[in-house]
């Protein structure tokens, strides 16, 4: 009985272990979900993927640019 009890207890830990990492495992997932989807799509359409990648890049240093500008607007 006891060997039952202790088992119970180590898969408990085992699932609030896991309950606990699944955000990170799911996100380092997706990650490399989208790395293979990046790769996958520049070999089937290089000149759409490489349009939409400038595109989320320049809107992320637009995004940037303009934090930048109202940090230095709020210092003054």
């Amino acid at each position: 009985m006891e060997f039952l009890l202790l088992w119970w207890d180590n898969l408990d830990d085992a699932m609030c272990a896991a309950r606990h990492l699944a955000p990170k495992i799911l996100g380092i997932l997706l990650a490399f979900a989208l790395f293979a989807l990046t790769g996958f799509a520049l070999v089937l359409a290089p000149q759409a993927t490489l349009a939409a990648i400038g595109l989320m890049l320049s809107a992320s240093l637009y995004d940037y640019w303009r934090r930048r500008k109202a940090a230095l607007a709020n210092d003054d």
